[in-house]
């Protein structure tokens, strides 16, 4: 069951959403409610197998069409102290990927439900992709729990808690608890009532008034209540769960008559310093702060635009391409980014993000003629931040009567010097550089070439740290060079997920996947770092060795001897460390950098903290010149590493 017409309105526009802004006035609401109330909502008669259809519709902070004389049923419980402000207004977020397995928020909101009305309360949430149509029970972001408006005390508990979900919360707000929550929408007793838009009330579900049997009652949802989550809420780290509102509003669609060619830019970019073009989580960009939101199932875009040319270093005219870094930050689902350019029939997807989490990768793509490009995200919601490394001109050298902009006219200051460490091999951190479920397990004998994000063309070699999932039956794939020059094979086993750290051979920015024979199977591949030497580096692993353990306050940087250290060669002989970083006792979620000594940080995500939980990661790090590397904490946090391979 999915709602058709979308928009929203959540509460009266004066409502306000950010940290320290006084709890919304309700008045507009609150009448309507009392008008529903005054012009007489039908009450059913309650009692086991006593239930009489209505045609009632309309706004009301609770139930629809209550029953009477129904037992009493408990109230939920609050996990934490409320704060006064609230979390940001639903918008309608339509299943767009298949990932049944139950979200956080879900899984607790599942929780909350059996604690208050029994542990052996049924509630379902995944749901088989191939089963139906759209459903967020796809994406592990709905719940059914199993209530019946023909027996009473199902009703009773039933009804409480919607009073609970959509009547006045603690502070008197009605939805409050709903709005907290991140409920997108709930099904219930032939209506729907749609956080997105909260003043439509309730309204008739699916033609279910004239559909009063019994066999009706699943379609009609009259034996359960369903409730689909935002993504905000699927993620548990809503204002209900920790007393901290996602206040971040949404960046707005926008549109552009901009036309661009189907081109790859040619010739030799003409690399700049790097500079911010767009950083949604600090401002930077025409909207300010906002958060990138999926396109609407309705085809509604909430792609965003962001200009490239003349400024930062980067001509006014002549450009016929940039080279961009796109980093996601905290996303909220599982997504891909795309980037394409006005115009263009056709995008990349950029960085693959994770929930909770952030990522990062690199596209090269022409400018539009009114040097804009674009970004969209498929499902849930991130910040996004671009920066602009590189551009192409007419001209092979990238010269031309091209002028240049002022030096001090990109949005942000200039970005750090070139990061230290080896020649020909770049650690890059860790990021999502493939993953098979854009496209489908391999299959038993295919041959599947992809691009690896993050890989540059000119790139010999890839350090990787690869996954297979459900595989069925013990196989292998080959990984290698598109012109089958080179290769290495990956085994894998019979087993839920097996994962392994690999070198592989790589050209123009992609590789080879060859499958055996059999089984299907699907392939996460992380890019730890890349070379591009004429002869490939040679990576080593280590039995493990404990490197450090530490608290850091936000922001504090450490410098840690590894050179000649944990059995690793000398500076000379050592060009980078493949660590097992583990983050954990953090309240808010954040990213463990490591990085050379002498040099900057990555633009790439290294380990990230996700609150109030133990979180593992693979890093490759490049040495400094001292033998040393440098680990940052965006956020207060504990992280220890242990070394369990190196690059030479």
């Amino acid at each position: 069951m999915l709602p058709r017409r979308k928009g929203h309105s959540a509460l009266p526009a004066d409502r306000p959403m950010g940290r320290g802004a006084r709890p919304p006035r309700v008045g507009l609401v609150a009448g309507f409610v009392a008008v529903a109330v005054i012009i007489g909502i039908p009450i059913a008669q309650a009692g086991d197998g006593i239930w009489q259809p209505s045609s009632w519709t309309g706004p009301l902070a609770g139930a629809p069409v209550p029953g009477e004389g129904l037992p009493p049923a408990a109230t939920p419980a609050y996990p934490v102290a409320l704060p006064p402000t609230y979390d940001v207004s639903a918008e309608y977020e339509g299943q767009a990927q298949c990932d049944p397995s139950a979200k956080p928020g879900t899984q607790r909101l599942s929780d909350l439900i059996k604690a208050t009305y029994g542990a052996d309360q049924t509630v379902w949430i995944p749901r088989a992709c191939d089963i139906g149509g759209q459903s967020e029970h796809k994406e592990g972001r709905a719940l059914d729990w199993m209530v019946s408006v023909r027996n009473a005390q199902q009703r009773a508990n039933a009804e409480t808690f919607l009073n609970w979900l959509l009547g006045p919360d603690q502070a008197g707000i009605p939805y409050g608890n709903a709005i907290r929550l991140g409920v997108m929408y709930i099904g219930w007793n032939d209506r729907i009532w749609r956080g997105y838009d909260i003043n439509r009330g309730w309204t008739e579900l699916k033609g279910c008034f004239s559909k009063p049997e019994q066999g009706n009652d699943t379609v009609c949802h009259r034996n359960h209540i369903h409730i689909s989550l935002t993504w905000d809420g699927a993620t548990a780290t809503s204002s209900f769960w920790d007393g901290s509102p996602i206040d971040a509003p949404f960046c707005k669609g926008q549109s552009s008559g901009a036309t661009t060619g189907d081109f790859t830019p040619t010739g030799e970019m003409v690399a700049i310093a790097p500079f911010n073009a767009l950083n949604t989580r600090v401002g930077v960009g025409d909207q300010g702060r906002c958060r990138i939101l999926q396109d609407r199932f309705s085809g509604d875009g909430n792609r965003i635009y962001v200009k490239v040319t003349g400024i930062g270093g980067v001509p006014a005219t002549g450009v016929t391409g940039v080279t961009i870094n796109v980093s996601a930050l905290g996303a909220n689902s599982a997504s891909r980014v795309r980037v394409w350019s006005p115009g263009q029939r056709v995008s990349q997807t950029v960085v693959n993000t994770i929930m909770n989490g952030d990522a990062s990768g690199t596209a090269t793509l022409p400018v539009s003629s009114d040097g804009t490009i674009v970004l969209a995200t498929t499902s849930g919601a991130t910040d996004l931040i671009v920066d602009v490394v590189g551009y192409y001109t007419k001209s092979k050298g990238g010269t031309g009567a091209s002028t240049e902009p002022p030096a001090n006219n990109a949005p942000v200051a200039p970005a750090p010097s070139a990061p230290i460490g080896p020649v020909d091999f770049f650690p890059v951190g860790s990021m999502i550089g493939y993953e098979s479920t854009t496209d489908g397990p391999l299959q038993p004998g295919e041959e599947r070439t992809v691009n690896l994000i993050g890989v540059p063309a000119d790139a010999t070699s890839a350090l990787i740290f690869i996954t297979s999932k459900d595989a069925t039956s013990g196989g292998s794939v080959r990984i290698g060079r598109t012109d089958k020059s080179a290769s290495a094979k990956f085994r894998f086993p019979r087993a839920t997920m097996h994962k392994a750290v690999m070198l592989v051979p790589v050209s123009g920015g992609a590789v080879s996947l060859a499958a055996s024979k059999k089984p299907a199977v699907n392939l996460r591949v992380e890019v730890l770092g890349y070379g591009t030497g004429a002869t490939p580096s040679t990576a080593i692993a280590l039995s493990p060795r404990f490197v450090f353990g530490s608290k850091f306050t936000a922001g504090e940087t450490k410098s840690f001897k590894v050179a000649k250290q944990f059995g690793l060669p000398g500076v000379k002989k050592l060009k980078a460390v493949l660590l097992r970083v583990q983050t954990k006792r953090s309240p808010t979620d954040g990213t463990v950098t490591v990085y050379a000594s002498g040099g900057q940080p990555p633009a790439t995500r290294s380990a990230p903290v996700v609150a109030n939980t133990r979180y593992a990661a693979l890093v490759l790090a490049p040495v400094g010149s001292d033998g040393q590397i440098l680990v940052t904490s965006s956020v207060a946090a504990s992280a220890n590493a242990t070394i369990v391979g190196y690059v030479r």
